[in-house]
């Protein structure tokens, strides 16, 4: 085998081995959103809830005669909550700024749907494109007084945001739901 030939065997392999590795590199990123949630996550004073895509796929199978609900959940793949349960943890703490530092809210493909500032509170309501009029993440981030991130990950379309705030015992139009 001439020196040619054992050059270009050399470079096939090294670009295969780099396509293989190369999504491995891209998926393994975390963005501030993940970094947030391991920073916090299973700290005294913080409530953490993780539902993973797949129990939300066995929840969507539950016969509850809600087919609207079990064709919802088994379009997302994960749900997360993070919130600072202790007072004088929550002074000292802004989980809005701290996303803000990373950049986040410039380098993340999300569009803002709602915003509400206060002069000690910031809350942001922002999601992904998904295309088709369908949103891939919706995004809950409150800084400031209270602190709260919630992350639903998935397929989600835009009529349906109502139904699974509703699932979660969310109220979104002020009343009480006693």
């Amino acid at each position: 085998m001439n020196c040619k030939h054992l050059k270009e065997n050399i470079m096939k392999k090294l670009v295969l081995i780099m396509a293989m590795w190369l999504p491995l590199a891209v998926f393994a990123q975390k963005t501030a959103v993940d970094k947030l949630f391991e920073k916090y996550a299973n700290q005294k004073g913080f409530t953490t809830v993780n539902i993973s895509g797949k129990m939300l796929g066995f929840a969507s199978q539950i016969e509850t005669g809600d087919k609207a609900t079990s064709d919802i959940l088994s379009g997302l793949s994960g749900i997360r909550v993070l919130t600072v349960e202790d007072d004088a943890l929550n002074k000292t703490l802004n989980f809005y700024e701290e996303l803000e530092k990373e950049g986040f809210f410039k380098n993340n493909g999300y569009e803002v749907l709602m915003e509400v500032t206060e002069p000690d509170e910031v809350v942001r309501f922002l999601a992904k494109d998904a295309g088709n009029g369908k949103i891939s993440d919706l995004l809950l981030v409150v800084g400031g007084d209270d602190n709260a991130l919630i992350s639903i990950s998935g397929i989600i379309d835009p009529k349906d945001i109502s139904k699974i705030t509703g699932a979660l015992d969310i109220n979104t139009d002020g009343k009480n739901k006693n």
